[in-house]
């Protein structure tokens, strides 16, 4: 057995049994955590000074396109999900082979680490075949992140001809190879699930077929759901599947901002859990993220990155951007019914950033009893942040070590990350080989270059006067 004891650090648990700890130790025996608490003596441990630590549960980013990661920094000034499918799904998206696959989700799923995130799951909407589903899987496996793997369906241009995406049910074929074979296991740092259509991307009955897939071999479904009326495939198609039986904990709604109260009730009485990608929703929708309406009806939403074309996928940013959303739409409710300012404490504080970057997105992949906290027993996945650095130096003594972390932290001062027991990230460096990383580095390159070639894009800054309807050249 292998036993690591970190000593003397400010300790986060988000366990409310334990709380939030200065100078305490955090003992891990082989992957799991043995006990969190004072002076612990382990004289068998190898013991990891933490003076200089605010440690926290690793981060988890309920919600990321994984794959996507080498065509980041062109799609900030798309307009919605207009340009977005017109350029990844019906573009460059077509070109991608499996390696392509296979170095984005690597290079993604190390930047996660980088940044803190210690789970992440992989809506992988990419693959079309087994071929691209094990480079997926691969890229994930060969990082050492702890992933919910799920195994979605590409969306190519409609051809005459041919049956269109929103028609094809999920092919069995495929969960049946990876539930017998290498995801079979749950008790595995990449596990199994299905990114499925659902009834605003696809047809009722292929909606029905794929939840019943999804339940025959015991794996979650995620769909994203917008819920913007008109723009449906079938307008009612969320209440029909919990009319259904179709709904419950192991049904995920990403986005789902244009939900009505009645929808929203009808969901989450189902007992299904709501990822919310504030970054994505803030940049093109036209509702607010659902965290607070969630909050309100009491469900722990959970928050993922979404797209990296977009911008930066730090679940630091997304963490701080999902904290200050809420807060601003807390400020106008308040001052909309007259009670400007708060007569005693927010709504919204920075503890429940937190919990939903943690916590939440443990519920949401049914990971609670593995993850999200630090607590004796669980998986020992730590986010360790280094508080001699500029951004946090001068908080603590005195200062509020979540806050801190919220607020202030950046992936600058992420100093060490553990999976699982074994650190991935040490003295703020990855510790994947560096001749590998920048090798991988260089392909990454040469994979966006041949993307964007060969389906026709090229950037361009945004002309003046009305956009066009997509940057496709």
């Amino acid at each position: 057995m292998t036993r690591t004891l970190i000593k003397d650090a400010t300790v986060v648990t988000v366990d409310p049994d334990l709380g939030e700890l200065f100078g305490a130790d955090i003992l891990i025996a082989d992957e799991k955590i043995e006990a969190v608490a004072h002076n612990i003596a382990a004289g068998d441990a190898a013991v990891v000074d933490g003076s200089h630590w605010i440690v926290i549960p690793g981060l988890v980013n309920a919600h990321i396109h994984t794959w996507e990661f080498q065509l980041r920094g062109i799609g900030a000034d798309w307009v919605g999900s207009r340009d977005y499918h017109a350029n990844m799904h019906r573009g460059m998206a077509t070109q991608y082979t499996a390696r392509d696959v296979y170095v984005g989700n690597l290079l993604g799923s190390l930047n996660q680490i980088h940044h803190g995130a210690t789970t992440i799951f992989d809506w992988c909407h990419i693959v079309r075949d087994a071929e691209m589903t094990d480079a997926a899987i691969d890229g994930l496996e060969a990082s050492g992140i702890r992933a919910l793997f799920g195994r979605g369906t590409n969306k190519p241009p409609e051809r005459p001809g041919e049956t269109p995406f929103y028609k094809i049910p999920f092919p069995r074929e495929e969960i049946h190879r990876l539930r017998t074979g290498r995801l079979a296991s749950d008790d595995r740092l990449v596990t199994l699930a299905m990114a499925i259509l659902g009834p605003d991307w696809g047809e009722y009955d292929v909606a029905v077929h794929d939840i019943r897939l999804a339940r025959e071999y015991g794996l979650i479904n995620s769909a994203h759901t917008y819920g913007r009326k008109g723009k449906r495939k079938v307008e009612d198609g969320m209440p029909r599947l919990a009319r259904a039986g179709l709904l419950g904990p192991d049904h995920n709604i990403a986005h789902g901002n244009c939900f009505d109260e009645e929808e929203l009730k009808i969901v989450l009485d189902a007992g299904c859990t709501i990822t919310a990608t504030c970054l994505t929703e803030m940049l093109n929708y036209e509702q607010p993220a659902m965290i607070g309406r969630a909050v309100k009806l009491g469900m722990t939403p959970s928050v993922g990155s979404d797209c990296d074309p977009y911008f930066n996928s730090s679940m630091l940013w997304v963490m701080r951007h999902a904290f200050q959303h809420q807060r601003e739409h807390d400020n106008r409710a308040l001052n909309a019914a007259g009670q400007w300012p708060a007569s005693t404490h927010h709504a919204t504080r920075t503890r429940d950033a937190l919990y939903w970057a943690t916590m939440g997105g443990a519920k949401a992949m049914r990971l609670e009893r593995k993850i999200g906290s630090i607590t004796p027993g669980k998986q020992a996945d730590l986010t360790m942040f280094d508080t001699r650095g500029m951004n946090l130096f001068s908080i603590l003594p005195g200062g509020d070590p979540v806050h801190a972390i919220v607020m202030h932290a950046e992936a600058a001062d992420v100093d060490a990350v553990m999976i699982a027991g074994r650190f991935l990230k040490r003295d703020g460096k990855l510790v994947y080989p560096e001749s590998q990383l920048q090798a991988l580095r260089a392909e990454t390159l040469e994979s966006r270059a041949h993307l964007m070639r060969d389906a026709g894009y090229a950037y361009a800054p945004v002309p003046q006067g009305p956009l066009p309807e997509r940057y496709i050249v």
